[in-house]
């Protein structure tokens, strides 16, 4: 922790593990810079529905009533099956079919950005989750949406070992629940002492990983207030210089090896 002593945006009473053995990354917007690419979703979908404007309008609804029930959930216990929760809350706000609104989703959010994805990948990401995997540290990632063919589209879905969203069977909860990072802990043969979450959002990922007990780090433009308790950087490069300051101070080579 040296190399931050003397950086503004360090918080004092956010530290990393001692030895840090798994790291679990959230994805959209942390992974990939989410603003950019809706832009262009946007403009794609209205390319689409250029001769059935009324359709598009139909499909504009959908998706934004499906991104509303995502966050009326998070405060859920999670006693039942999200995703059903979630189509139900879509169908409710719009008079869709559940199968229109899942046809919908599956095509618009699922489907049709993976092309875009490349593009507006965070700078830096996949040399960092590729070295943290070359060291040895067991990755995972946690989710809100399914997320194995947007890590294929990113280029570093070969370097994950748990990949988990919030939809799954054994999660069946949106953050800040902690459950869906403690079952990735589970997966990977961590505990939360010996591992670190990354995401992008203060108010879900930092909450999360705080109800864990697990060290945070935000990846924001953003300064955060000094009694935040997580660590925040402004790029991957950043982030992995932090982790490489850390792990030349904490001998995590040898911890990595022996988690394995």
């Amino acid at each position: 922790m040296g190399c931050c002593q003397n950086d503004p945006r360090h918080v004092p009473d956010a530290t990393l593990p001692r030895v840090l053995r798994a790291v679990v990354f959230d994805v959209d917007g942390t992974l990939y810079r989410q603003p950019p690419l809706r832009r262009a979703m946007a403009l794609r979908l209205m390319g689409a529905h250029l001769a059935h404007p009324f359709r598009g309008l139909t499909t504009l609804r959908i998706l934004s009533a499906y991104r509303r029930g995502q966050e009326a959930l998070r405060e859920e216990p999670g006693t039942g099956s999200l995703g059903a929760a979630q189509l139900q809350f879509a169908c409710r706000e719009t008079g869709a079919r559940p199968d229109e609104v899942q046809a919908t989703v599956t095509r618009w959010m699922e489907t049709a950005p993976l092309d875009l994805l490349p593009r507006h990948a965070q700078p830096g990401m996949q040399e960092c989750i590729r070295e943290l995997h070359r060291r040895g540290l067991k990755l995972g990632v946690l989710s809100d949406y399914p997320a194995d063919s947007k890590l294929v589209a990113l280029g570093v879905g070969a370097q994950f070992h748990s990949v988990l969203c919030a939809q799954s069977d054994d999660v069946g909860v949106f953050k800040p629940n902690p459950r869906g990072i403690l079952v990735s802990l589970e997966r990977l043969g961590a505990q939360p002492a010996d591992a670190l979450y990354v995401g992008d959002r203060v108010d879900v990922d930092a909450a999360a990983a705080r109800a864990a007990n697990v060290a945070c780090v935000i990846l924001s433009r953003r300064t955060p207030r000094r009694d935040d308790g997580f660590l925040s950087v402004r790029t991957f490069d950043e982030l992995a210089r932090l982790l490489a300051d850390q792990h030349q101070s904490s001998g995590l080579s040898s911890g990595a090896q022996r988690h394995e």
